[in-house]
């Protein structure tokens, strides 16, 4: 049954991934309309050969959409509310800004069962995309020998800070190889060619709240909240996609004669214990609906436990596409 389709932000990443993905789908849309900030409203953009006039945010009517996808940051107290009394179905990328009992996180290979009987007014929730990385990569692990503890370390491109994340890698580096001073932009220093051990807003407990947001998420989405997590982020001189470098403790020994097999039973991972090449975030990652695992490895002797790198593309498959198939479950077992 085709729906009546809100988007909100589609001048951000994640926004412009998830337009074009619903584009090339086969997603059956009735009507589509588009909100942005008043400043940027007034846009023509495409969507299945029409053009498309963005409409401010202001304007937008939470009782119209049957589906409504938020990929908007900053969102006014007022049309949160409205969000959270639509009688369609919200699909927001940023579950922080609701309390715990207004959104259920979904990542829907894992939970996606649950969707469509969940009470209205409860907005899904998407996860950030290093959560959604270590989520796909440490279920079927966390199945088989029960994960008590992990340690992440989430290593970050610019994209996780937006456009202008983007803008001021590639003006940094642009002026750095042509010899000039990269007169430091969004992130407050030099980002081309460096390291910075903050991703986000220092909070007051010591974690950023990209920390922070994967140190709740991620039981939730694994359905195990004693599941003991420790967070550190680090800030990469990459533009696109996630890796997620994880070290667990477990309750029992991994199995590494079984990790190939539960691998290839577990969705939206790829995982080849014998593959000829490491794989690479770029060249394996990027463009990819899969969470690529690479490395994975037991502890040390006598312990019982693992390590492993999960890579994600951020826009794709850690956000957008996990959007558009949260959506896709509510059509087709709603």
């Amino acid at each position: 049954m085709p729906l009546k389709i809100a988007l909100l932000g589609p001048a951000t990443l994640a926004g412009e991934k998830l337009l074009e993905l619903l584009d090339e789908s086969t997603f059956e849309v009735d009507t589509l309309t588009l909100f942005e900030p008043e400043e940027q409203a007034g846009r023509s953009l495409m969507f299945r050969g029409h053009a498309h006039r963005t409409r401010p945010l202001d304007a937008f009517d939470s009782s119209l959409p049957q589906l409504t996808f938020v990929c908007e940051a900053e969102l006014g107290p007022e049309l949160k509310q409205a969000l959270l009394a639509a009688p369609g179905r919200v699909i927001d990328l940023y579950p922080q800004r609701y309390e715990a009992d207004q959104v259920f996180l979904t990542v829907p290979e894992l939970n996606g069962d649950e969707l469509a009987s969940l009470d209205p007014g409860r907005v899904i929730g998407i996860p950030n995309s290093a959560t959604i990385a270590a989520a796909l990569a440490l279920a079927p692990l966390h199945r088989a020998c029960e994960i008590l503890k992990a340690n992440l370390v989430l290593l970050s491109p610019v994209s996780s800070a937006g456009h202008p994340g983007v803008e001021a890698l590639a003006s940094e580096t642009a002026r750095l190889l042509n010899g000039r001073d990269p007169e430091s932009g969004h992130f407050g220093q030099q980002i081309a060619f460096n390291l910075i051990p903050q991703v986000g807003t220092l909070l007051d407990s010591g974690y950023t709240d990209i920390e922070a947001a994967v140190r709740t998420q991620l039981p939730l989405v694994l359905d195990d909240e004693g599941l003991e997590l420790e967070v550190s982020a680090v800030q990469v001189p990459v533009f696109y996609g996630d890796m997620v470098v994880i070290q667990a403790e477990t309750h029992q020994p991994l199995n590494m004669d079984e990790v190939q097999q539960l691998m290839d039973k577990a969705p939206g991972v790829c995982f080849d214990q014998h593959a000829k090449q490491v794989p690479s975030l770029i060249k394996d990652a990027i463009g990819q609906q899969q969470v690529v695992v690479a490395r994975l490895r037991p502890g040390a002797e006598g312990e019982a436990g693992f390590a492993l790198h999960a890579m994600i593309d951020d826009l794709g498959r850690g956000s957008a596409l996990t959007a558009l198939g949260a959506a896709m479950r509510l059509v087709t077992e709603g």
